[in-house]
């Protein structure tokens, strides 16, 4: 819609808007096909980091959400064009390998160039120090989740694929930081992805829509008219690229696909759904050495001084809201003696709330006692044990006034 295309920060201004304005060197990370939800993991893995910060944006993507397009938006221009026989030009210049696309960069800045994720993590240090001397912007493309999803016979790992997209991009970050002092990274995608679990129907398939000279891909097709049928939608390609073009992108509404031969059936690309079109960028700061980092604690809110039931219900708090500098743990809460006898249930709490509002981080535990006779003149403890590191971190002295019922159910 309109307001989608002005609400949000075009794919097409990316170098613009985003790169453009870093006056110290900067490392563009795109990974093919890193859809935004993962971005975001990516971005939640870097803040938990000491010494990462981290935000996310989105952006919308350029329809047709296909790798072409999606690269040549990210690189600097003062103009993107699709020719009749729908290859794509950035400033007139082709950009589908590395070589064009660091061209095209050093056209614009100088002290540019472009890597492959591959070529990178194989080098040694002194080789990426190399590499990086003297450069101010630098271009690495990772192909881990598209590599997996566009073949067939690997298209069911898509998300195993996204996982380790997030690991091998949160572990090149820290190596560069200290291998080569790099310290400003901005992580993006050229397109989103849709994956099905289930197999395509034939019913979920739109077939003979487009003429002969028309470009037809699974979920668009380019052409010199619009697609004419329900469910499919259409949109000028000029409109998208900010150029004079008359061809038209049809896409179906749905998730249908457009029926062609080959390929994959449960992941694909290219159409107007969120997930395909929303695009993640993460900007990241990172710093070297050591920074000091503490187990986030947690607080007894309930003002308990005596215990009167088998049953009781407590209310705690996490202190702080997890960040860079306070880390999540989990803690063993239970009851014990004097004598250290563990006398209730053990309540396992993960405190890894992000919360600022401290409301949002009261949790409340339930607590079952031993049914047996209590000496109100002991001291019992409410305690909480840090899982990591076995450390005590709280406790708590009650009395224990609990009516007694033995096997016969008399109360002694």
């Amino acid at each position: 819609s309109e307001e989608a295309i002005t609400a949000l920060p075009l794919q097409r201004k990316f170098y613009s808007k985003y790169i453009s304005r870093y006056k110290d060197r900067v490392v563009v990370i795109i990974s093919d096909a890193l859809r935004y939800e993962t971005g975001r993991s990516l971005s939640s893995k870097l803040q938990d980091d000491a010494k990462c910060s981290a935000q996310i944006e989105a952006m919308l993507g350029v329809l047709p959400t296909y790798t072409r397009l999606g690269m040549a938006a990210l690189l600097p221009h003062k103009s993107l064009e699709m020719t009749d026989d729908y290859n794509v030009l950035v400033d007139g210049l082709p950009c589908d390998d590395l070589k064009q696309r660091e061209n095209i960069l050093q056209n614009h800045s100088p002290n540019s160039c472009s890597i492959q994720f591959d070529d990178i993590k194989a080098m040694k240090r002194d080789a990426v120090r190399q590499f990086f001397t003297g450069q101010d912007i630098i271009y690495i493309y990772h192909n881990q989740i598209d590599a997996r999803g566009d073949k067939p016979n690997t298209e069911n790992e898509v998300f195993i694929a996204c996982e380790e997209a997030i690991d091998e991009i949160y572990n090149l970050i820290k190596r560069l930081t200290e291998d080569v002092s790099a310290t400003q990274y901005v992580v993006t995608a050229d397109h989103g992805f849709i994956y099905k679990r289930d197999k395509l129907q034939e019913s979920d398939k739109i077939a003979n829509v487009a003429g002969k000279t028309a470009w037809v891909n699974r979920r668009f097709i380019i052409s010199d008219k619009a697609i004419n049928e329900d469910g499919i939608c259409s949109i000028p390609l000029g409109r998208i690229l900010g150029n004079n073009d008359s061809k038209i992108v049809s896409f179906p509404l749905s998730s249908n696909v457009f029926k062609v031969a080959g390929g994959g059936q449960n992941y694909v690309h290219g159409g107007s759904s969120p997930q395909e079109m929303l695009i993640p960028v993460v900007q990241v700061k990172t710093e070297k050495g050591h920074k000091e980092t503490n187990p986030v604690q947690i607080t007894l809110v309930s003002m308990i001084q005596k215990i009167t039931n088998l049953i009781t219900t407590l209310d705690f708090i996490q202190n702080e809201p997890i960040s860079d500098t306070v880390k999540a743990t989990s803690y063993r809460i239970f009851f014990v003696s004097e004598e250290n006898e563990k006398i209730s249930n053990e309540n396992i709490f993960v405190a890894d709330l992000r919360e600022t509002d401290p409301q949002k981080r009261i949790f409340r535990l339930r607590f079952n006692f031993k049914n047996k006779q209590y000496d109100k003149s002991q001291r019992y403890y409410v305690v909480a044990y840090d899982e990591k590191n076995d450390m005590e971190i709280l406790r708590h002295a009650v009395v224990m006034d609990i009516a007694f019922a033995d096997d016969f159910g008399f109360n002694v």
